[in-house]
């Protein structure tokens, strides 16, 4: 892997040091590009979806097909969204709730899933029931397993948590839920790009996702994986432009069939291209590739934090559960606070506040040894000035 070859793709990482992929990625130029030919081509030959419908329609089917093929599912099984955010409140506003239905989530859900759960609670008297978070996958089974009761609805949960990284054994929890008749959808805004996703092989009923974090795509864009079971089951609940059982008799489109059938809306055709663009850049580096020299950043970069006195890690560190994400706390300090520190310095990180105040180190394969020195000398300087 050519370091120094793929940096110079991403200029942006010659103004500060990056830690903040798992929030917004540095965009390439093979992305950028693609949307700046995009736009230069609509002026100079006009809009494509009206000049030329055909070549329109095979270019955004390319671009699916593309996005299909790294999940490794069929395209007529996956929906395209703007994010993480529309697949899963799509999923859950999808269900005939009723009182007393009960969902499982994590103790450390993004908003993308807290918020339309919590709706839940309070218009349908859904119960939720959070999965304790722990390093050892068996001790997250052995706990699901207490959770789960006849009145399990769903189980909704982050493949790769936000905040500290965890990596979830997918697998099994599914098979778990299969075993009672559950289905899971599982948040992949963290997983994708990291390491491998076999979705046939993880045997999730919804996978949702996002393109600009470990896939380097354009920001806002993502998808939903539904499996075929549930095409017919799931409730589309009108919004925008919906194309099954909701269409005014007056004004009526045709029904793709397959899970596009609950895409709503008008999707920016330019930012799927430009997506597909970036799968093809992240496969050409390979996903296995870049989840090795990961792992070996964040090995050093957890063996170097423990050095400084008053830091705690709050990322685990076993292979099976660990990511590129390190997050730490230090005694005595405000996460908001160690983030400021480091920002001021023109090291780019993120607070993490859901479970604790410390900050999240995003650790990318364009990352440096140098770099993570830099930022461990950040650190030592921000708990030395203020204590520990």
């Amino acid at each position: 892997m050519d370091i120094d070859a793929l940096r110079s793709e991403m200029p942006f990482l010659n103004r500060c040091l990056y830690f903040n992929t798992g929030g917004i990625a540095p965009s390439t130029s093979v992305v950028t590009d693609t949307l700046i030919n995009y736009f230069t081509d609509v002026r100079r030959q006009g809009p494509p979806l009206i000049m030329d419908s055909v070549a329109n329609s095979e270019r955004m089917a390319d671009a699916r097909q593309r996005i299909a093929a790294l999940l490794r599912v069929d395209e007529d099984d996956l929906c395209l969204t703007r994010g993480v955010s529309d697949g899963i409140t799509l999923v859950l506003n999808g269900f005939d709730w009723e009182e007393g239905d009960e969902m499982i989530i994590t103790d450390e859900e993004h908003p993308a899933v807290q918020m339309p759960a919590d709706r839940l609670v309070a218009a349908c008297g859904v119960t939720l029931k959070r999965l304790a978070l722990s390093d050892n996958p068996e001790a997250m089974l052995q706990r699901l397993r207490k959770l789960l009761t006849p009145r399990t609805r769903l189980l909704t949960l982050s493949h790769v948590t936000t905040d500290t990284g965890t990596r979830l054994p997918a697998e099994e929890i599914c098979q778990m839920a299969h075993a009672h008749e559950i289905p899971v959808m599982l948040d992949g805004a963290q997983a994708l790009g990291q390491f491998p996703v076999d979705i046939p092989a993880l045997d999730a009923d919804f996978y949702s996702f996002l393109n600009y974090k470990w896939l380097f795509g354009p920001y806002s864009t993502g998808g939903l994986y539904i499996k075929k079971i549930w095409q017919e089951r799931l409730k589309l609940v009108a919004t925008g432009r919906s194309v099954r059982r909701v269409n005014p008799s007056s004004y009526t489109y045709p029904s793709p069939g397959g899970a596009k059938q609950f895409e709503t809306g008008a999707l920016s055709q330019s930012l799927y291209y430009a997506t597909a663009a970036a799968i093809d850049y992240i496969q050409a580096i390979g996903i296995s590739a870049i989840e090795d020299r990961t792992r070996q950043l964040t090995a050093d970069l957890r063996t170097a934090l423990k050095a400084i006195p008053g830091l705690s890690i709050e990322s685990p560190e076993t292979a099976e559960t660990s990511t590129g994400i390190v997050t730490f706390t230090v005694k005595g300090i405000d996460g908001r606070d160690l983030n400021a520190g480091l920002r001021a310095r023109n090291v780019v990180g993120r607070a993490a506040l859901m479970k604790f105040s410390g900050v999240r180190i995003s650790v990318a394969f364009f990352n440096t040894e140098e770099e993570l020195d830099v930022l461990v000398r950040a650190i030592t300087e921000i708990v030395g000035r203020d204590g520990a």
